[in-house]
Formats: C-alpha cells, sequence, structure tokens
C-alpha cells in the first residue's frame, strides 16, 4: 500500500525565523545591507515609453511620493491603479506600503461596472490613472457614493488630478515619523484572481506573507539574474517580481504594452539573463521563426508559470533555446510560488514521467516553508505518491483570504481550521518528491461518467508540427455531457486537417477522450486579461458556432 503523509519542502526553514516587520522596513534594510540604496543600476525599466527608475532611486522618490499622499490625506488607504505604466507604478507601491497602505490594480481595459464593483469593494479614495485610462476611471467615480482624489503620470490639465511628478517634488515633510503596522494582519497587496469561476475575486495578501515568501534564500533564485517580463502589472507576478528584485539586485525588464511582434527585438535591445513567460506565451515562442535568425545566448533561464506546459513546447523550446534552462514555476494568487524545477538535482534539463499513459511535465520541488498534499478528487481521502487528486497546500504566505463586503471583517477565509488551501488544480507527486500539475479542476469536463483533461488533449494535438497553439473545449451534449472540440491556430507553412488532427488524438488516447466535437482551425486563439488561454471566451465561440450551425 502507498504511504500516504504530507509532502515538504527538501529545504530545511523554520517559519519562526521570518522577521515580523513591514515590507517597507524589510526592503529598505535589504537595500542597506547590500549597498544598493546609492547603486547607479536601473530597478525597473518601462521597455514600452523607456522610463527607467534607478535603485538609488528607490529610497528618496518613494519618501517623496509618501509625502505628497499623506499630505493629500493618503492614511493607510487603498490605493487603485488602472495605468499601463510599469516603472515609476512601483515607487508609488513602496510609497503605499511605508504608509501602511494597500495597493490594487485591474485591467485597463475593463468596464464600468467591474470598475465600480471593485471600487466598491475597497472603499477606494485614491485612484491612479494615465491618459489611456482617465476618462474610464473619471466615469467609474462619478457612481461613487464619496470623494475621490486622482492621480496620474502624465500631467492632465484637469483640476482634480494630482501629478505623480508633483510629489516627486514634494520636500518629504509630511512624511510620518511613525505609522503602526501589524504586519500578519494589514494587507498591501489586492490582486484579482482571473475571473474563471465568475466576476474576479481580490486576494489579501500582508506585509507578513510577502516577507515569508521572499526570505528564503533558495525561495527565488531565479530572479538573482536581470529579467525581462510580459506580466500585467496587476497581476500577482508583478508584485512578486518587484520586491524579489529588490531583495536581489536585478534589474526588471517589464514590457507593458506586451506585443508579439517586438518580444525578439526587446530581447536583443536589454538581453535579460532570465525570459519569464506564460505557457500561452512559450507555445508561440518556440515555434517563432525569428529563433532560427538571432543569437539568444545571453538568456540563461526562461522561467514558465501561470498554467501547465505541455511536453512538446517543453522539448522544442529546450531545443530552440540550448544556452538557456528551462524553470517550471507552478503558483497561483492566493499561494504564490508552490514549487519550481532549478533546484532539481535531476541531471536533465527537463524532467518527464508517463503518469497513466499520459507524459507529464514536472514543475519541480517544494519551496521553502510548503507542505503539500493530495486528496482524492470524488471522495477527499488523501492519497499517497503517484496518486491523483486536488492538491491542497500550507504554507506561511498563503493569502489571508478573498476582499469580502459581506463578511463582518471584510475578509472571507479560505483557508480550513488547520491552515490548508485547496488550490483547484490537480496532480500528483513522483517518488523523487517532484510535484507535476496535470490539470485545472475547472477546467476538466465530463463525457458520461468519465473525467477529461483538455490539458491533455491539448498536449497530443502540440505534437504535430502543423499545430502553432490549440485549445481545447468541452461543448454541451445532451447524450453524452460534453464533446471535446479542439480550436486550432495552424503553424505558417505546416499542412494539416482537421481529419489528421482527430487520428493523432484516436492514435494516443481512449475513447472517452477522443475529439468527438470536432476540430476547428481559427486565426489566433483569444488571450485573457492576463496573457493567458481565455477558456471563457473559448467555450463561448464554441457555443456560437454551435448555435449558429
Amino acid at each position: 500500500m502507498t504511504e500516504v503523509h504530507n509532502f515538504v519542502s527538501p529545504f530545511a526553514a523554520d517559519p519562526a525565523d521570518v522577521p515580523e516587520v513591514s515590507i517597507g522596513q524589510y526592503i529598505l534594510e535589504s537595500l542597506h545591507s547590500n549597498s544598493r540604496l546609492n547603486s547607479s543600476k536601473p530597478w525597473v525599466i518601462d521597455a514600452h515609453t523607456g522610463v527607467t527608475v534607478l535603485f538609488s532611486q528607490i529610497e528618496p522618490h518613494s519618501k517623496k511620493i509618501a509625502s505628497g499622499l499623506a499630505r493629500l490625506g493618503f492614511c493607510k488607504d487603498v490605493l487603485h491603479f488602472v495605468t499601463y505604466e510599469t516603472a515609476q507604478l512601483y515607487l508609488v507601491q513602496i510609497a503605499v506600503w511605508r504608509l501602511g497602505g494597500a495597493v490594487r490594480g485591474c485591467y485597463q481595459l475593463e468596464n464600468t461596472d467591474e470598475y465600480v464593483r471593485q471600487l466598491k469593494e475597497t472603499g477606494a479614495r485614491f485612484i491612479l490613472v494615465d491618459d489611456d485610462t482617465e476618462e474610464s476611471l473619471q466615469k467609474a467615480a462619478a457612481l461613487l457614493d464619496w470623494p475621490v482624489i486622482f492621480l496620474s503620470f502624465t500631467n492632465l490639465s484637469k483640476q482634480n488630478i494630482v501629478s505623480i511628478q508633483n510629489l516627486l517634488e514634494d520636500d518629504g515633510s509630511s512624511f510620518p515619523s511613525y505609522v503602526d503596522i501589524d504586519c500578519r494582519d494589514d494587507t498591501i497587496l489586492i490582486p484579482n484572481t482571473s475571473g474563471s469561476t465568475g466576476v474576479p475575486k481580490g486576494v489579501l495578501h500582508t506585509h507578513y506573507s510577502m516577507i515569508a515568501f521572499n526570505h528564503h534564500p533558495k525561495a527565488l533564485e531565479h530572479l538573482n539574474f536581470d529579467f525581462m517580463t510580459p506580466m500585467s502589472n496587476y497581476a500577482m507576478g508583478s508584485y512578486v517580481v518587484s520586491i524579489a528584485s529588490l531583495l536581489r539586485g536585478s534589474t526588471i525588464i517589464h514590457l507593458g504594452k506586451f506585443h508579439r511582434d517586438n518580444y525578439v527585438s526587446n530581447m536583443l535591445k536589454y538581453k535579460p539573463g532570465n525570459c519569464l513567460m506564460y505557457p500561452f506565451v512559450a507555445t508561440w515562442f518556440a515555434r517563432c521563426h525569428e529563433l532560427s535568425q538571432v543569437d539568444l545566448s545571453f538568456v540563461k533561464i526562461i522561467t514558465i508559470g501561470g498554467g501547465v506546459l505541455d511536453p512538446t513546447t517543453a522539448e522544442l523550446l529546450s531545443k530552440r533555446m540550448p544556452s538557456a534552462k528551462i524553470v517550471r514555476v507552478y503558483a497561483s494568487t492566493e499561494t504564490l510560488d508552490i514549487s519550481n524545477t532549478l533546484q532539481d538535482d535531476s541531471p536533465e534539463k527537463l524532467v518527464f514521467v508517463q503518469h497513466k499513459g499520459q507524459l507529464c511535465l514536472s514543475s519541480g520541488k517544494l519551496l521553502p516553508y510548503v507542505e503539500a498534499k493530495i486528496l482524492d478528487i470524488n471522495s477527499g481521502v488523501r492519497l499517497g505518491g503517484n496518486e491523483i487528486g486536488e492538491i491542497c497546500i500550507r504554507s506561511p504566505y498563503l493569502t489571508k483570504g478573498y476582499l469580502s463586503a459581506e463578511s463582518t471583517t471584510g475578509v472571507h477565509l479560505i483557508k480550513d481550521e488547520l491552515g490548508w488551501l485547496h488550490t483547484g488544480d490537480v496532480g500528483f507527486f513522483d517518488t523523487a518528491g517532484r510535484i507535476f500539475v496535470t490539470e485545472r479542476l475547472g477546467f476538466m469536463f465530463k463525457y458520461f461518467m468519465f473525467m477529461v483533461s483538455p490539458t491533455e488533449i491539448e498536449a497530443v494535438l502540440q505534437e504535430h508540427p502543423g499545430v502553432q497553439s490549440v485549445g481545447v473545449v468541452g461543448v454541451p451534449n445532451e447524450e453524452t455531457e460534453n464533446l471535446a472540440k479542439a480550436f486550432v491556430v495552424r503553424q505558417p507553412g505546416v499542412e494539416v486537417s482537421a481529419l489528421e488532427l482527430c487520428k493523432l488524438v484516436e492514435s494516443r488516447l481512449p475513447n472517452y477522450k477522443y475529439l468527438h466535437g470536432g476540430v476547428e482551425f481559427i486565426e489566433q486563439l483569444p488571450e485573457s486579461k492576463g496573457n493567458k488561454l481565455d477558456r471563457i471566451a473559448l467555450k463561448q465561440l464554441a457555443l456560437q458556432k454551435r448555435y449558429l450551425s
């Protein structure tokens, strides 16, 4: 019988060693101890605008901004930002944290009702915008029951807008000498969930959770290199890298408005040692024709997180970028990083295993302070090694909970009484302690009584050289519950037919995983607000096609 137990990190770590201080104090002490307070090295570069913030500017400029905010009445408030700016935004965030406040960002093309809903959730009195977003947020603010102070990165000539440049000219005299901060309870970040199961939920992270996440030297070693990121400035990952880079002395090249057509040119311009990608971006990048025309040997690490990476793309990327180590990261907004492959002791660049006929790619070993357990999807019974089920996580840097207007405390708790959080991810551990994430529980669908994983079917389809990218969804069917349907973007110059792809799946998978709903070729897969495959939009497209037919 397989032994049933908790899975733990191979790195010895005692949560009692985590300092119980404010994030501002923690950051500035680190900058001072590592002699970065006077460093002329860039901390953040906004590749879209060219705006750069130096390490030497972090302490004085954040103090000036904080003083200016305090002069405007900011006091442990929530700053709501909707902007494309990514360099000085990070300075503003540090200023907010030094005042004991929190930040919450939002998608720049969101609808007015959603802006209003989020503003009401936080009760935000300060809204940070730019030229592109100011008009939309003015409309939203007009629907609130309280006055709002607008801040902007541009000098908009309007009476109720304060320029960040004006705050940077503050003399610093209103910076408070003392701010009462409860590091375990006071929130600093409210990133949004993806909204894949409804409206986006605000995830609450505290001073303590972010310090615990960064404190162990093994936690984020892949961010020791200067790195380029296409992440949205309001995504959890952007908060992670902004703090990690401060502590490690690495430069962030933030792409701001991400476009595929200038991705490689930005790599050549900035020569990052590490490139961060979502699987959706990696799938395209691994098949990008430009890779054979340029020298990218300066890239030493490609970090991939935010979803399941199919084995074919992983191998192709490894072959086309031979000088780079592919680092898989398993993380979520609620849990932060759970594992990565950087410290894997395997000599192989990529670790695959066959699990019940499915080829699975390792997401590495658990990070310091992290415990995990696997529960049977149907019964909830705890499982052992090599048994697949829902992944549950316990660590000192889990979210405090979701922002909730209904709760008397303002927090909807999502951990159980023993501190475990159900991730909604499906996976297993091998005998070496590596975690393999196979699917999101919410993405799976039934064909008769069988559960079908779209990611498994996508992985098979990605093996065909004529497939650039693919998304599979379940289309409702009265007889079978669902039929698997694939939407495929063809690789330019390579012929492929729907029949070929259906036969490929039939040669590799059992009948209940066949593409009973067929294959449809499209020009581009829908992307979510965070540059990931938008499965909700893909499902809507499938339903629309069925209705029209």
